[in-house]
């Protein structure tokens, strides 16, 4: 693992200039990003694959996990028992519509539509304030489910949609070549439930790919907290901190986020729990209450008919979905021992300083198929200022308008074989991993000037490396 001292000494000596021996030495065990948990195999269809290590049971857990991952849901009272709940308000019916393959779904297409891969998230536009919208809550649902109230009055309703717009930039890299980046627009439309309130802002998320999430779960907080430098005290430039939020399992309040594009989870549990009630509308055990604020009384009245009792999803059909979401394998690296020179790149241009290439999982961590695994994910897991290109400009617990989670790095290369489709960022808006490069801000600046500055045959061999990790 690339340490923070380290950084500091690289920058010391003139990272720009360095040369093959200030980079670290290649590791065979970079092949497999994963260890013992990578997937020996690419598929060409899907990343949806068990690890190759798990028992047979896992193996079976992980196929049945799949199955309610993969189904659509519906709408109660209904027959089908164990997979009714829908809504009243949703965004989709089933986690593979937004996790396409395993990966990230389809993307938006300019227009108004109602969106499902990408959501909007409302929050605060007010630096240091966490709060939501009184009336729409914290999250925008555009679909619901037909209304068991004989109320034309309290009909239930969609709560908006969404008007996606780009503005096309263009810009130069230093030898001349010229890239065009897609800047994007986003408007609701259609409030069905009057205006939002005052100083609430969009925050658009497009989900994100889903294999080795369990191995991000099973880092050692230690290792993670030893990146963090709030205060850029070794004045590298980059002050990496982690997102302190509520952990709903054990009520402790300031836990260390993981998960989600501002780390607002803490643990891969409470993301997938999360992910069931916000988007689908289905309650279960962590979050047990309808995604319907108290002015929606249209929603309330909705789920008040369709109420079974208990959560819609219990803890037994939760925990599948979990070890699902755990087991996933991580693809292996591809040609990798020929990316030689785009690696080195990746290093000089400090590119490894927010995506931390690699760590042991805990020892001692709960599921034992995951412990002690050396991993290349290429993250730290921390948010960082990306600059205000990428801004949302809402609040997320510690998380401010600018910052974002690095996101990890592994399989990246493969979106276009195995979804069909290439877009990066929170919001879809890059079209290749250049693109993405090309919106760092903040405390990412100097890596992207690196990368501008770079020869046309320099950048290919980043991008070729980063393609195959």
């Amino acid at each position: 693992m690339i340490t923070k001292p380290l950084s500091l000494i690289l920058i010391t000596l003139g990272l720009a200039a360095c040369s093959d021996n200030k980079v670290p030495k290649f590791d065979p065990k970079e092949h497999r990003p994963a260890g013992a948990a990578t997937l020996e195999n690419i598929s060409s269809r899907s990343y949806v694959h068990p690890m190759p290590h798990i028992s047979r049971m896992d193996q079976l857990d992980f196929w049945t996990g799949f199955s309610l991952f993969r189904d659509p849901w519906v709408a109660a009272p209904a027959a089908t028992r164990d997979r009714d709940g829908l809504g009243p308000l949703f965004i989709t019916r089933s986690c593979i519509t937004c996790h396409h393959a395993g990966g990230r779904g389809p993307m938006s297409e300019p227009g108004i539509h109602k969106p499902s891969s990408l959501l909007i998230r409302l929050g605060s536009v007010t630096a240091g304030i966490n709060i939501v919208d009184p009336v729409y809550g914290g999250q925008i649902q555009p679909r619901h489910v037909h209304s068991l109230v004989n109320d034309d009055k309290n009909q239930l309703m969609g709560e908006a949609l969404l008007d996606l717009q780009y503005q096309e930039i263009e810009g130069k890299f230093t030898d001349g070549e010229i890239y065009q980046l897609r800047k994007p627009s986003y408007r609701l439309t259609g409030l069905n439930y009057g205006p939002l309130a005052k100083n609430i802002g969009l925050s658009p998320r497009y989900a994100p790919s889903i294999y080795g999430m369990g191995l991000l779960d099973a880092i050692k907080q230690a290792d993670l907290l030893a990146q963090e430098d709030i205060d850029d005290r070794d004045q590298d430039g980059i002050s990496a901190h982690y997102n302190r939020v509520k952990d709903v399992s054990s009520g402790h309040d300031t836990a260390i986020g993981r998960f989600g594009f501002k780390a607002k989870h803490p643990t891969l549990a409470q993301q997938v729990a999360a992910a069931f009630n916000g988007d689908i509308g289905i309650t279960n055990p962590l979050f047990k209450d309808e995604n319907c604020t108290k002015s929606q009384i249209n929603c309330q009245q909705t789920s008040a008919v369709g109420q079974q009792g208990g959560p819609e999803i219990p803890a037994k059909l939760l925990r599948l979905v979990n070890l699902f979401s755990t087991y996933i394998s991580v693809p292996p690296a591809r040609n990798l021992a020929n990316k030689q020179h785009g690696r080195q790149l990746f290093y000089t241009s400090g590119c490894q300083y927010c995506h931390t290439p690699s760590y042991v999982t805990d020892p001692n961590y709960t599921i034992p198929a995951l412990a002690n695994l050396t991993i290349w994910p290429y993250t730290d897991l921390a948010l960082h200022d990306m600059g205000i290109e990428l801004a949302d400009g809402i609040t997320e617990y510690k998380a401010n308008g600018n910052e974002w989670r690095t996101p990890p790095l592994w399989g990246i290369g493969l979106q276009q074989k195995i979804t069909g489709a290439s877009f990066f960022l929170h919001d879809g808006r890059a079209r290749s991993i250049s693109e993405a490069i090309l919106w760092h801000g903040g405390e990412a600046e100097p890596a992207k000037q690196h990368y501008l500055k770079m020869n046309k045959s320099d950048r290919q061999a980043l991008l070729g490396f980063l393609k195959s990790i």
